[in-house]
């Protein structure tokens, strides 16, 4: 797995060997016990050294900025809302579906997690690893533009560096089926992310996709984790497993 990006470190957490399907989960919201969630969280900054920001996905477009204000206080900005960061509380979630980073001039600034179970899971940095981003993004999220949404507003912050990228594991193209109608109907916007199943139905192929939209970008670097979630049965997949937890993706500025 690729743990160097720009300066920046990327870590995964997965399900892990054993028959637990809710085993090394990070997420809240899939059932498992609220405490034990929390404390697995807890352990994970503590180990890391550094607080991690979570999100609450709901497969949206919205993207969440953090800094650091003149006045030593974390804030974060989201659309028009502006608020100061818990960096102590690991169950402060930001409801959004991605999150990018500043911390320029900010040392230990927290690393961000993206949680998903097949779903896309995107991290990028740019300016030496200083400005980092976590990106969930599921087909609708996808097509709906928000990672070139997130690589627009990274730009801004900082638009004569190169943007790199990686993708952690996701349903990979010879495993996503679709209805026949969907894929055809994605294909007619993004016609890379048309697939086939290994066993002949009609397929969607999200990283394929993801990769040819970040290429159009102008990202100098995309790497692929090739593992498929629903292949792979130490990566949690909500296909293969329905009770299932959440992989978590968690990328921190340089």
């Amino acid at each position: 797995m690729l743990t160097q990006l720009n300066g920046a470190s990327i870590h995964l957490v997965q399900a892990g060997r054993g028959t637990a399907s809710l085993r090394n989960n990070v997420a809240h919201h899939v059932g498992d016990d609220f405490q034990l969630v929390k404390e697995r969280r807890q352990l994970l900054a503590s180990e890391f050294e550094r607080p991690i920001l979570w999100m609450n996905q709901t497969h949206s477009h919205v993207i969440g900025l953090v800094v650091m204000t003149a006045d030593g206080h974390p804030t974060l900005n989201l659309d028009t809302h502006t608020s100061t960061l818990n960096l102590s509380d690991p169950m402060d979630t930001i409801e959004a579906d991605g999150v990018i980073i500043d911390a320029r001039g900010w040392q230990d600034a927290p690393g961000i997690a993206v949680m998903t179970a097949d779903c896309l899971p995107i991290v990028l940095s740019t300016a030496g690893g200083t400005i980092v981003a976590a990106v969930h993004a599921g087909r609708k999220g996808l097509f709906d533009g928000i990672i070139t949404r997130a690589v627009t507003l990274m730009r801004r912050l900082a638009p004569s560096h190169d943007i790199e990228v990686y993708i952690a594991p996701a349903i990979c193209g010879d495993c996503y089926e679709v209805p026949a109608q969907m894929r055809d109907e994605c294909a007619v916007e993004r016609p890379e992310s048309a697939s086939r199943t290994s066993w002949g139905t009609p397929a969607l192929d999200l990283p394929r996709a993801a990769q040819a939209e970040l290429r159009a970008l102008g990202c100098t670097r995309i790497e692929i984790d090739p593992r498929c979630t629903l292949e792979d049965p130490t990566l949690h997949s909500y296909r293969r497993d329905r009770e299932c937890g959440r992989n978590a993706t968690i990328i921190f500025p340089a």
